[in-house]
């Protein structure tokens, strides 16, 4: 299967919307109960009661996110159309994203501005299991460090090789972050905060 990964731009915001569309797109196509999500998740602060955002609310803010350089990630393409979703971004972009998974933030050896988190992945029920995050996941390193980005954390949940229903995996599997370089800095009963050096 060829798979091509592109950086979320204004350019691809309709691409973006309609992978998630809370009605008819195919990213949630098995899981309604997220639909309405759109991964804005992250980036709402917890103050905010997150069950009172509807789909129509969530894609009007993740359009006004994308269209101004407020959100960023990568796209996976298969035969023209978006196959997955990997939201990985500086953590300036990411501000409330531990408070939302819960977790005390990790001691950074950097500035947050030179480090980036990988949050979530979403993908189509029809492309599961045929390597789509692993090549979101490269291409996204690269691209990270191309940029200058010294770190990246990603933070799997604490699942066995056993647990393969996509809830279990949409923050991205220990073994795929190990066999990238992955090493675990910190951890609590329910998931790992792994990180990969990009910059000496």
């Amino acid at each position: 299967m060829d798979i091509t990964v592109e950086r979320l731009t204004p350019s691809r915001v309709d691409d973006y919307l309609r992978f998630f569309d809370h009605e008819h797109g195919p990213a949630f196509a098995d899981n309604p109960e997220w639909a309405r999500c759109y991964c804005h998740y992250y980036h709402v602060a917890p103050a905010l009661d997150w069950a009172s955002f509807t789909g129509e609310m969530n894609q009007r803010a993740m359009r006004a996110r994308i269209e101004t350089g407020e959100m960023e990630g990568y796209l996976a393409y298969v035969n023209g159309n978006v196959a997955g979703w990997m939201n990985a971004q500086p953590y300036t972009k990411l501000r409330h994203a531990c408070a939302r998974l819960r977790i005390t933030p990790p001691t950074m050896p950097a500035s947050a501005h030179d480090a980036a988190a990988i949050v979530c992945f979403v993908v189509a029920p029809d492309f599961r299991r045929k390597g789509v995050s692993r090549a979101l996941l490269v291409a996204g390193l690269a691209n990270l460090a191309e940029r200058g980005v010294a770190f990246v954390d990603a933070y799997p949940w604490n699942v066995g090789d056993g647990d393969t229903a996509a809830t279990d995996h949409y923050h991205g599997s220990r073994r795929m972050f190990e066999s990238a370089g992955f090493v675990t800095v910190a951890a609590d009963e329910r998931m790992s905060v792994m990180r990969k050096t990009l910059q000496p």
